[in-house]
Parts: structure tokens; C-alpha cells; sequence
């Protein structure tokens, strides 16, 4: 049996700038912390997030590509690494981040697929399954507050 991740929220925003807040390097910095940021913001474009940067270098690291990026409505991520400075790299996975614009909400809807099945890949599904219902509360206390 194949393990995915989904998580889904709803937030009073218009569903592109959802989109821009994946995918805008100083609106990430804002809701998710990231501490540096690398997006080609097209098809096939390469997708780079890094987060806790030290003088002892670089904690976390999310990378993919774009495989498709609609300004209104999403992005999936293909051939994504998690990078941590403790673990060994795991991946690739798949990201979809999907937003269905209502009349007085947006729902956001992320998935992730393609684990593994060893002891490295549990805890990261583990840390994902927890993982991604905060990142969509950090998203929607910054975007209802702006």
C-alpha cells in the first residue's frame, strides 16, 4: 500500500495569491521562514527552499521542479529532495498544491507522493503527515491578515 500525505484548508484569499505565496521568494520568507529561496517560476523551472541557515551551514533543503505551475489554481512539484543536515537525502517525491477558488474562500488541497519504505522514509512521512497541516495554518494566518 502506497503512503500519501493530504492535508487541506480553507482560507479567505483569492486562490492566485495562494499560488504566489508558494512561489514568490519574499512572501515565502514572510509565512514559512524559508532562509533562502531559488524559484523559476514556469514549467519545468527548479524549485528550492532552504530553511534555520547558520554559519554551520544550511539545517533543511526542499528541492523539485515545476512540473506545472497555473498562477490560479496550482502547482506540482516532481523529482523533490528533502535535505536534512542529519538524515540522509530522501526522495524523489511529489508535491501537488491544488486551490479551488469559492465565492468566499479558497481551498487549498496538498498532497504528497511517492515514499519510501525504509526506517529514513517512515520518519519522514511521519514529520510530512504532521508537517503539512502547519504549514497550511501558517499560510492562512498570513494571508488573512494582510
Amino acid at each position: 500500500m502506497k503512503k500519501n500525505v493530504n492535508a487541506e484548508i480553507r482560507i479567505k484569499s483569492k486562490a492566485s495569491d495562494i499560488i504566489n505565496a508558494f512561489v514568490n521568494p519574499d512572501t515565502l520568507n514572510k509565512w514559512w521562514a524559508t532562509a533562502s529561496v531559488y524559484i523559476e517560476q514556469k514549467d519545468g523551472g527548479l524549485y528550492a527552499l532552504s530553511w534555520l541557515k547558520s554559519d554551520a551551514g544550511v539545517k533543511f533543503i526542499l528541492t523539485g521542479r515545476i512540473n506545472v505551475l497555473n498562477k490560479r489554481s496550482h502547482i506540482h512539484l516532481e523529482d523533490v529532495l528533502y535535505i536534512n543536515a542529519e538524515k540522509p537525502i530522501l526522495g524523489p517525491t511529489r508535491i501537488k498544491i491544488d486551490v479551488e477558488e469559492k465565492s468566499a474562500y479558497s481551498l487549498v488541497k496538498i498532497s504528497q507522493i511517492g515514499f519510501g519504505k525504509t526506517e529514513e522514509w517512515h520518519w519522514y512521512y511521519n514529520l510530512m503527515l504532521d508537517s503539512w497541516p502547519q504549514v497550511l495554518v501558517l499560510l492562512k494566518q498570513y494571508l488573512e491578515k494582510v
